[in-house]
């Protein structure tokens, strides 16, 4: 038999063998029965294609709008997974439930060796478990201090560009605050992006290329990432720009987890006051093979860079939308001086918190910015129902929160920034249970009040009677600079240019 032999007789065998497997995905398979492209239940390329290539990537979410206008509340969106639309169903989310992760669409992290993606609810409990002492409100008030300091040093830069007619951009301005704050509170020790004469310009580029890749990393079974983080500068560079400023941000959190590491002997009988989160896990309750140092670089960078895009974002629309409607940031601004006034000083985030207009502000921020990326979870032991379907066990079925958060049935004009919406009471108590921004279950977000202390000082400060500066949009819109185009887990504009001002 000759090589040309061989090669026709595998060629037609792996012919076969797809013909095969998509006949049982369409005919066979346990969600052959539900709706949805015949395409995508055949073959998670289709998935790809809207997440890695259409109108640069991210836009699967649009695909799964357009299915769910065709085939109802329920359709099958990959060969594996069903998504739901529907505000009132969230069984597969409830503690009871103890669902595990879809590690498939996680791994555009890079990494499963953190309690983020942990696709098993006991893996990710004992992670979890490790370090939630770390983020209890006395250790999370303990960094309130330094998260003052970085709004100070944030502020005072703004300050300093008052009347220069230097283009800013608050992209930049708030990502990097949310790097300082984020890498302080991890590592005890801020990256610095504040002190950067463009606020980390660059660093603000790789986030979206970051986004980008790990898209592709997902559809490429996970070894991009970490292969980006092998390669040497100089081939990055020949390869794509793109991977070299990934791998430099990986490198950075390399280097001061390293660091941590190598210095943690010292100081393991540290107080709780000087302590970081490499210590947190050293010294916690987790068995042997979990403290590795693979394993605490993976954790401890994952909750450094939780910490970092969605923040930054965040604080970036509140401010697109506070002075685009002067109106609204007036507002802010008169409540907070009333504050000020109450309590002879600036208040701290205790007492913004208790603001209304300031806590509608920030809720529309956090309503119109949530993490858009899709939350596949599935149930390995017990099926599920929605409505009159029923999903076998080890189904994947995930839910959207912007399917929440924009519905025009839950919230009244729900494009517009209307922070008004949450202060009367009857109507925040009716849309409470739909508010989500931070996750649910017991996965929420377990850095949600450093997010929050951060939120609430920033715009405590830069709208604060004092201040000493205003800003105006320049050269900016919200359907290309704010509104989500691209979904990379967390929603990204169209341009890529961010939210410019003036400081005068």
């Amino acid at each position: 038999m000759t090589t040309a032999d061989i090669a026709i007789q595998l060629s037609v065998l792996a012919i076969l063998a797809l013909i095969s497997r998509s006949i049982y995905r369409l005919y066979l398979s346990p969600l052959s029965k539900f709706p949805g492209p015949w395409l995508a239940a055949i073959t998670s390329a289709y998935e790809a294609y809207y997440d890695c290539f259409k109108d640069g990537g991210g836009r699967y979410h649009v695909e799964i709008a357009r299915m769910h206008d065709r085939y109802g509340p329920i359709v099958r969106i990959n060969p594996w997974e069903l998504h739901i639309r529907d505000p009132d169903w969230n069984d597969v989310y409830k503690v009871a439930r103890r669902a595990s992760k879809s590690l498939w669409y996680y791994q555009f992290l890079g990494t499963s060796s953190n309690s983020f993606s942990a696709s098993s609810a006991d893996t990710h409990r004992l992670r979890r478990d490790a370090i939630q002492p770390y983020f209890s409100p006395a250790a999370v008030a303990r960094h309130q201090p330094e998260i003052e300091r970085l709004v100070a040093k944030l502020v005072g830069r703004l300050r300093a560009l008052k009347g220069s007619g230097k283009v800013v951009c608050l992209s930049d301005v708030f990502r990097a605050l949310a790097t300082d704050v984020a890498t302080a509170f991890a590592f005890r020790q801020p990256f610095g992006h504040l002190d950067a004469p463009d606020f980390e310009r660059a660093g603000n580029a790789t986030v979206r290329r970051f986004g980008t890749l790990g898209l592709l990393n997902r559809h490429l079974g996970g070894w991009l990432l970490p292969a980006i983080r092998l390669v040497p500068p100089r081939i990055a560079m020949r390869l794509s720009p793109a991977s070299l400023g990934v791998a430099g941000f990986f490198k950075q959190f390399a280097v001061v987890v390293n660091k941590g590491l190598n210095s943690a002997d010292e100081f393991v009988e540290m107080g709780a006051a000087e302590t970081d989160i490499i210590r947190q896990i050293l010294n916690s309750n987790l068995p042997a093979e979990e403290k590795s140092h693979w394993h605490i670089k993976q954790e401890s960078s994952s909750v450094a860079l939780a910490g970092t895009e969605t923040t930054g974002s965040i604080l970036t629309v509140i401010l697109f939308y506070l002075l685009s409607e002067p109106g609204k940031g007036a507002r802010l601004r008169e409540e907070i001086g009333k504050a000020y006034n109450k309590y002879g000083r600036p208040p701290v985030w205790q007492e913004l918190k208790e603001l209304s207009y300031m806590t509608g502000v920030v809720n529309e921020g956090l309503r119109m910015n949530a993490p858009s990326g899709r939350l596949p979870r599935y149930d390995p032991m017990q099926d599920m129902t929605y409505k009159s379907w029923v999903i076998p066990k080890g189904t994947h079925v995930s839910t959207t929160q912007n399917d929440i958060s924009f519905s025009p049935d839950i919230f009244f004009a729900p494009h517009d920034f209307l922070p008004e919406r949450w202060i009367d009471g009857v109507e925040n108590k009716r849309v409470a249970k739909y508010f989500n921004p931070f996750g649910r279950g017991t996965r929420i977000c377990i850095g949600m009040e450093i997010a929050l202390i951060e939120i609430y000082l920033a715009l405590g400060r830069i709208f604060a009677p004092d201040v000493g500066f205003t800003m105006n949009l320049h050269g900016c819109d919200k359907k290309n600079d704010v509104e989500m185009f691209h979904d990379y887990f967390s929603p990204f504009p169209r341009s890529d240019k961010g939210v410019n001002v003036l400081v005068w």
